[in-house]
This record gives C-alpha cells, sequence and structure tokens, in this order.
C-alpha cells in the first residue's frame, strides 16, 4: 500500500519585485531574452499580470529549504491588468498569459503584488 502525502509550500521568499505600467510594458522588457530563446510565459490571477524566476534547487542550502516548504524566487515582474486576456503584443511578438487563478499559492502571490501596486512603500 502506497501513503499519499500532501506537503504544500509554506512559504514563497520573493527577493526582488519590479512593477510596470502595463502588461506591453513588462512584455517589452521580456522581449530581449524572448528574441534570444528563452521561454517567456506570463502569469495572470486577481487583476494583476506578473512572470516569476525561482532561484533553482541546485544547492544543498535551497534543496534544505525547498524541501521544509520555502521556495526563493530571485525576482518577480508584474503590471496591472485588471481582466484576463490570452495574449499580450507587442511589436510582432505575442506573449501567452496563463490564467492561474486556480493555483492558491499563485493567487496569493497575484494579491501581495496587487497590495504593492496600490501601494508601492509598503
Amino acid at each position: 500500500m502506497v501513503d499519499i502525502i500532501y506537503q504544500p509550500i509554506k512559504e514563497i521568499v520573493i527577493m526582488e519585485h519590479v512593477s510596470y505600467p502595463s502588461p506591453e510594458k513588462l512584455a517589452l522588457n521580456l522581449a530581449v531574452a524572448i528574441r534570444a530563446g528563452q521561454p517567456a510565459v506570463l502569469h495572470w490571477a486577481e487583476g494583476v499580470v506578473f512572470i516569476h524566476f525561482p532561484l533553482p534547487t541546485t544547492t544543498e542550502f535551497i534543496m534544505k529549504h525547498f524541501l521544509d516548504g520555502r521556495v526563493y524566487w530571485s525576482s518577480v515582474a508584474y503590471a496591472p491588468m485588471p481582466s484576463f486576456r490570452q495574449i499580450v503584443k507587442v511589436d510582432t511578438m505575442e506573449i501567452p498569459v496563463l490564467d492561474v487563478t486556480a493555483n492558491p499559492n499563485l493567487r496569493k502571490v497575484a494579491q501581495w503584488l496587487k497590495e504593492k501596486l496600490s501601494n508601492p512603500s509598503a
């Protein structure tokens, strides 16, 4: 018999957050990475579009924290986007947007980011 154990993430540590005035400005800054062949997908929830950059679990320190339920993100870039759109267009590029509302962790991050949009010093 196999036991199934659910061990949710307990904490997301965001080391840097950068807000942009619009989804297009955010996407414009991603365009360089996309043109260089890096995949980029934006996430949307709670009226905010964002992309996060997790620290890889390649060090003993990060792996230990990961197994304890703590995830580290080196950076999050975000912008207000009141309504969900499947793509954000920049020049000739179309960047896909995923609705991550069903993910409670990403929805909570979006709520936190939305607070930062309305009160940047908080």
